[in-house]
């Protein structure tokens, strides 16, 4: 393990990162955000803002001008990126070569596989609201010629999406689109469980005679002892013995949970 110490800059307003959700101080953390994250800061980092912050907040005025300029001209947009971490001076050249060779194999990709990419890394993030939209534009674009296995893919994710977000309606949609292109048994097991957390969602008589009986009792068993799991799990267990000490106050603490948990659904959705 190694350790990395940000120089110290002076910023009265930082640069904001919507998909991390974070603000940035320094142009070594920018360039953290940079080499970490590249499918989601290709092709949409540079831009007036980005230029605002270099220039106003961290006076490098010459770096945001040769952006600007580099922006101008229409030629390789990963050059700025590579030449971001060059001047951060937080990372070795062999560092920045990978990197270098990361975002030449994006490239390579079609514009549908990379839009996916990019909708997983957000959907790794927590982030199911911006994920399911983008997932959404590969299946709603005519321009992308994706192939069913990639579509089948997305309408996978995008079921997994709508689910997260208790939206378990458009979720088994989403499952049984991704199912009538790939045949998936984990698709179809999905859209099971859908049915299972959400009696207003019914499986059609078609899914249900694909259904073996030994895939119906493993999936119940697999269901069953995750909400056990969950039944038994440190916040059950907290919320629990709040309630044990006192009632009121636990009903107080419980009130913020809650206020918690909307919170990190809003920033999800």
């Amino acid at each position: 393990m190694s350790l990395r110490l940000c120089r110290s800059e002076q910023v009265k307003n930082p640069y904001y990162v919507s998909f991390l959700g974070v603000h940035l101080y320094s142009s070594q953390e920018l360039a953290y955000v940079i080499y970490h994250y590249p499918l989601l800061v290709m092709d949409r980092l540079v831009d007036d803002r980005l230029l605002d912050f270099l220039r106003e907040e961290l006076n490098l005025g010459f770096l945001a001008l040769k952006l600007d300029n580099w922006r101008k001209s229409g030629e390789d947009p990963d050059e700025m990126l590579i030449f971001l971490l060059q001047e951060s001076d937080y990372y070795s050249q062999n560092e920045i070569s990978e990197y270098r060779q990361t975002l030449s194999s994006y490239r390579k990709k079609s514009a549908g596989e990379v839009k996916k990419l990019r909708a997983d890394a957000l959907f790794g993030m927590r982030q199911y609201g911006k994920a399911a939209k983008m997932y959404q534009e590969i299946l709603d674009d005519p321009s992308d010629e994706a192939e069913d296995p990639l579509l089948a893919r997305v309408w996978n994710n995008l079921g997994a999406c709508y689910g997260r977000m208790f939206l378990f309606d458009k979720a088994a949609e989403a499952f049984e689109k991704a199912y009538n292109r790939s045949g998936s048994r984990e698709c179809l097991r999905s859209l099971y469980w859908i049915t299972k957390l959400d009696s207003r969602v019914i499986l059609g008589e078609r899914f249900r005679n694909t259904i073996t009986q030994e895939e119906q009792s493993a999936w119940d068993e697999t269901l069953v002892r995750a909400q056990e799991e969950a039944k038994e799990s440190e916040t059950v267990k907290q919320v629990e013995s709040w309630f044990r000490k006192d009632a009121a106050e636990g009903e107080k603490a419980a009130r913020e949970l809650v206020e918690t948990w909307k919170r990190e659904y809003r920033a999800m959705v």
